[in-house]
C-alpha cells in the first residue's frame, strides 16, 4: 500500500475532489502507486504532477524518461490510466496481462470501481508509461 503524498498544488487536489466518492477512493489509492511505482525505477526519479484536460497528470521530471499519463473517470462504472495514443504502452500492457485488465482501446487501462483495485498491476502499468523513453531507447 502507498503512502501518503501531499499535493504540491491545490488545483490538483481540487481535481480529485470533484469525482464522486466511489471513483474518489480509487483515483486517491492510483496516486499514492504513482509515487511507489517512481521510487521502484531509479532513473525516473522525481514525478511532476499537474493537470492535463482537467485530470492529473504524471511524468518523470527528467527529460526523455517517461511518458505522461493521466488518471480520471472514464464512465460512472470505471476509472482510467490514459497513456498518450502513440506510444505502444497499452500494447505492451495488454501483451503482458492480456484479459487480465479492461481497455480503451490503445488509450487507456480500465479499473471498475465496485472491485478492489489489482494494485500491483497498476503500479506495473505506470512503470511502464514513466520508463516509456529510457525503455525504447535501450531497445534500439
Amino acid at each position: 500500500m502507498s503512502k501518503e503524498t501531499r499535493f504540491s498544488d491545490p488545483a490538483v487536489r481540487a481535481a480529485f475532489d470533484k469525482f464522486p466518492a466511489d471513483q474518489q477512493a480509487h483515483l486517491l489509492l492510483m496516486r499514492g502507486l504513482v509515487f511507489d511505482a517512481a521510487s521502484r525505477e531509479a532513473a525516473v526519479g522525481e514525478i511532476a504532477e499537474s493537470l492535463k484536460w482537467g485530470e492529473p497528470s504524471y511524468v518523470p521530471v527528467k527529460p526523455k524518461v517517461g511518458s505522461p499519463f493521466r488518471m480520471g473517470s472514464h464512465d460512472a462504472d470505471n476509472v482510467a490510466l490514459y497513456f498518450n495514443c502513440n506510444t505502444m504502452l497499452v500494447e505492451r500492457i495488454r501483451g503482458v496481462y492480456g484479459d487480465d485488465l479492461v481497455y480503451s482501446k490503445n488509450r487507456a487501462v480500465l479499473f471498475p470501481v465496485n472491485k478492489a483495485l489489482p494494485e500491483s498491476k497498476a503500479i506495473a502499468c505506470m512503470c511502464l508509461a514513466l520508463t516509456y523513453h529510457r525503455d525504447k531507447i535501450r531497445v534500439l
